[in-house]
Order: structure tokens, then sequence, then C-alpha cells
């Protein structure tokens, strides 16, 4: 272990991190940032020494998805910070009482001496706006240039003519069902940019 490795371990023996399970991943990126202060002030450690862990995924009962409405939540802490416990589920609870309606706490606690924290000096310790670059893809460039040029679809109703022509036309194949379905899509179309411009 490197000099710099070695006094990383000693600095950050206090890691805490929260897993939020159930929880829409874009929600969490936002929602936990009001969370690190008061997290840090009750365990007493530093920023770099909080971390949260969204996964992507569902909660489910019965067959029924729940995200949204239960979140369980994990917190992984030194065991020396046992006393904390109901202070952090006050505290896990209200921040993210917009985010779900029950919530299930868990805490794990661990020995400082079985965690070992791995830096490399050649990178920071975390990514953050000012030290990450940031590209668009060409996936983006498509979708922005699309929202800027394209035109508003049409969103109504084409069923009503789509039957009509299979009541009409009973041993029509796949193709021509096809093909007047695409018809009856054009011409709908067209007269809805026509009403649009009136």
């Amino acid at each position: 272990m490197s000099i710099r490795e070695a006094k990383a371990y000693k600095e950050r023996s206090n890691m805490i991190t929260v897993t939020l399970l159930g929880m829409d991943i874009y929600d969490a990126i936002s929602k936990t940032k009001k969370l690190v202060k008061p997290l840090m002030d009750l365990y007493g450690v530093k920023e770099n020494e909080i971390e949260f862990y969204a996964p992507q995924g569902f909660i489910i009962h019965d067959g029924m998805e729940q995200t949204s409405f239960r979140l369980n939540i994990t917190i992984e802490a030194p065991l020396s910070k046992k006393d904390k416990e109901n202070e952090a589920v006050q505290i896990l609870t209200s921040s993210l009482k917009e985010v779900a309606i029950h919530f299930r706490v868990l805490f794990r606690y661990f020995d400082p001496a079985n965690e070992h924290i791995v830096l490399d000096p050649e990178y920071p310790e975390y990514m953050n706006a000012g030290n990450t670059v940031h590209a668009s893809s060409e996936e983006e460039e498509s979708s922005k240039n699309y929202e800027e040029e394209g035109e508003e679809p049409y969103m109504g109703e084409i069923i009503p003519e789509f039957d009509k022509y299979i009541k009409e036309h009973p041993e029509a194949s796949k193709e021509e069902v096809y093909n007047a379905l695409m018809g009856i899509r054009k011409d709908v179309t067209a007269t809805h940019h026509k009403d649009e411009k009136k």
C-alpha cells in the first residue's frame, strides 16, 4: 500500500454509504444533495466520507410495483456510530417524504479495520462539475435537431378510418392492409397539418 493509500485509509475510516432501493435514479441524484450536510453533522464525518447508492430497479409486492410508494434504505456505517440510528431515520424519512409514503430503514455496521479504500493518486477522489468533461453524443445532437426542426406529430385517432377499410375489404392481404393503414395515416396527418395552418 502506498503512502497516499495508507493516509487515505486512515482519514476515511468513517465511511457512510446510504443505499436507496425503490427510488427513481434521477430523483436520487437531485434529492440526496440535501441529505449530505445533515448526515455529515450527525455522524461527524467529512463530505468525502458519505456516498449514496441508488440502483435501478423496482420494489414489488404481490405482483404489483411499489416504487415511489415504499422506499427501502440501508445505511452502512462504522459500529461506533450505532447510537445515531434514531436521528438518522428522522433525517432520511423527513427529507425523502416527497419520494415515498412508507419507509424501511436498515443499519449495517462494520469494524473500520475491515474497510479498505484504495485511491489512485493520478485522479481526483470524486468526479464533480469542475473536473468532468461534458461531450455531447451524436444521439443527443440528433435528438436536439429533431426537437428544433421536427414537426409536431399528429396524435389524433385513425382507428375509425382503419376499421372502415377492414369492413369494406375483408379479403385484403396483410400487405394491402398495411398499405391502406399507411395511406390513411398519411391522409389524416396531411389534413391535421392543413388545419394547423388555418
